[in-house]
């Protein structure tokens, strides 16, 4: 079997085992359909919603606050965790807030920040924004105290000073640590958005599921979690897919044949 196609299928063997005892024991009357809808009609549903429902501008919303929430909390991120890696005394000025406002959850600040800014886009960007943004900071800062000080000097004895530093040494160096924690970043950002959208929005993935659940309508909720979900897989694919492209030196080499 070709090792792709192995790989595949032991990663995705379980869920879609999962998936077919779902539709399977549904059907046979063992699982209330009640709670446990069978899983091809929570697929007609999610296509139907999305096609001729709300349910298709709610996700272009959702996808629009999370994108503008992300970039800004891994701009700013990114920059203020390599400061407070690179010097201590950046590390003194900031630690002390990041150590005090990562452990809050986030959503807790939602109904402040309707207060300061008023219900709306802002406001949901914002608390995603501040979820993202420490783990962020933490993370970049975290990868950056790892490098090697043996490195660092090797390169700066190899003429890598100032801008050079950064672009030549330090973000090569950092590159791997500070993709995943860019990746976990997302995940949490996405987690945010949803809970602020089912507290205070009208449209966004997190209002839909609200909206469903409000109803009784137990195969709009699957399909809100549904499309959620595969926002969530969504993500880590697309990390996947860029890893390769922006670290090319990490790509697997292929063990040489045995018995030529």
């Amino acid at each position: 079997m070709n090792p792709t196609v192995r790989r595949w299928a032991q990663s995705w063997a379980i869920p879609i085992l999962i998936l077919v005892l779902w539709e399977v024991l549904t059907r046979a009357g063992l699982l209330d359909p009640r709670f446990f809808p069978p899983l091809s009609d929570i697929l007609v549903t999610t296509v139907d919603e999305l096609v001729n429902g709300r349910l298709g501008l709610d996700l272009v919303l959702t996808v629009q606050r999370l994108l503008v929430a992300f970039v800004l909390s891994a701009v700013l991120g990114v920059a203020i965790g390599v400061a407070s890696g690179r010097w201590r005394t950046v590390e003194m000025l900031i630690r002390p807030v990041t150590d005090t406002l990562y452990p809050l959850p986030k959503i807790a600040l939602l109904p402040l920040f309707i207060i300061i800014v008023g219900r709306g886009e802002v406001a949901y960007i914002i608390t995603a924004f501040a979820t993202a943004f420490f783990q962020i900071i933490i993370s970049t800062r975290g990868t950056v105290r790892d490098v090697p000080t043996d490195l660092i000097e090797a390169g700066r004895s190899f003429g890598a000073t100032g801008f050079r530093f950064f672009t030549r040494l330090l973000f090569p160096a950092i590159a791997p640590g500070l993709l995943n924690g860019l990746r976990l970043g997302m995940a949490t950002c996405l987690i945010t958005l949803i809970a602020a959208e089912f507290v205070g929005a009208e449209y966004g993935m997190g209002a839909a599921i609200r909206r469903a659940g409000q109803q009784f309508a137990v195969e709009e909720v699957y399909a809100g979690l549904l499309i959620v979900g595969l926002l969530g897989l969504a993500i880590n694919l697309v990390f996947r897919l860029i890893t390769p492209l922006v670290l090319p030196w990490q790509r697997r080499v292929q063990p040489a044949a045995v018995g030529r």
